[in-house]
């Protein structure tokens, strides 16, 4: 009787390791699947410039910047062909909705003989704009710099660390020596 008992032990344990085995070994469909329904979810984006209520804005997961301007109800200086509204945002995504240019601007830009932007270079310098902190807007205000290239700016950034000099930008793609040259009175690094 003593062996038989033996033998169902040793069997049941056998069994055990078994079944331990096949459970460590092999994949197993968990009955239970965490999937995000994108139907409940979220993103939080920040929105700022031409518009009547500015910053944060909860939108549904699949927003498009359609549904930011809606949300954040642009203003009538808002300009519009400056902004995608296809666009699929992003959570966390500041989002700055350019003003159009009034009408004295637009003349000064297409008087004879005039550049892009004419500030005066000489009032520049305590109006100097710190490339390392600088938003997409504030950088598209600079002579010579268009929003592509601010974006391209702020990626370097992004990418590569702090600008430890004015100079640095000549490492940004598109800004050449000519480039650089309108741009220069207008950067600092500091604060």
């Amino acid at each position: 009787m003593r062996n038989k008992a033996k033998v169902l032990w040793w069997a049941a344990l056998g069994l055990l390791l078994v079944t331990a085995a096949l459970r460590v070994f092999l994949p197993v469909k968990s009955p239970v699947e965490f999937e995000q329904d994108p139907n409940n979810g979220d993103i939080v984006v920040y929105i700022t410039g031409a518009v009547r209520q500015p910053g944060m804005l909860r939108l549904a997961l699949d927003a498009r910047m359609d549904d930011a301007l809606k949300a954040a109800q642009v203003t009538s200086e808002a300009d519009l062909d400056m902004i995608n509204p296809a666009q699929k945002l992003k959570d966390g995504q500041k989002i700055i909705i350019p003003a159009k240019k009034t009408a004295m601007e637009s003349q000064k830009d297409t008087e004879p003989g005039s550049t892009t932007d004419n500030r005066d270079t000489s009032s520049s310098s305590s109006e100097k704009v710190n490339i390392n902190t600088a938003d997409l807007a504030e950088l598209d205000r600079i002579p010579g710099i268009g929003p592509a290239l601010a974006k391209r700016i702020i990626d370097y950034r992004k990418d590569n660390g702090l600008y430890n000099t004015p100079e640095d930008l000549k490492n940004v793609s598109g800004i050449g020596e000519k480039t650089y040259e309108k741009m220069s009175g207008y950067l600092t690094v500091g604060q």
